[in-house]
């Protein structure tokens, strides 16, 4: 049995494209994106609580608490996380946490 990937409607966001590239019926391809399901098109966007890094689809809230908790050590965070987190995931978060820093440290601060 041959597995496919599921194909999806993504927009990818990056810092040379901030805005957002809309790709769609295509499997994700989220190393080193900020991305979500969906399309978006400027000015739209998701809300950034939604917005995801990676392959794994780890929500930027949850990449930016763990960086909090190994003192902001991009290192530290990928020894702890790397199965699920590669360095240009940690640094796409970050790029999109300070975008957003408003909403994303209202959430945080209520998960404390």
């Amino acid at each position: 049995m041959v597995r496919q990937a599921v194909r999806q409607t993504y927009t990818y966001y990056t810092p040379e494209d901030p805005e957002g590239r809309v790709v769609s019926d295509a499997p994700l391809a989220g190393k080193g994106k900020a991305w979500t399901l969906g399309r978006y098109v400027h000015p739209a966007y998701p809300s950034p609580l939604n917005v995801r890094v990676g392959d794994a689809g780890i929500h930027v809230s949850t990449v930016i608490g763990w960086l909090r908790s190994c003192s902001d050590d991009i290192a530290a965070t990928q020894q702890r996380y790397g199965q699920v987190l590669q360095e240009e995931d940690i640094e796409v978060a970050r790029w999109f946490y300070d975008r957003f820093k408003e909403h994303f440290d209202q959430e945080l601060a209520r998960d404390q």
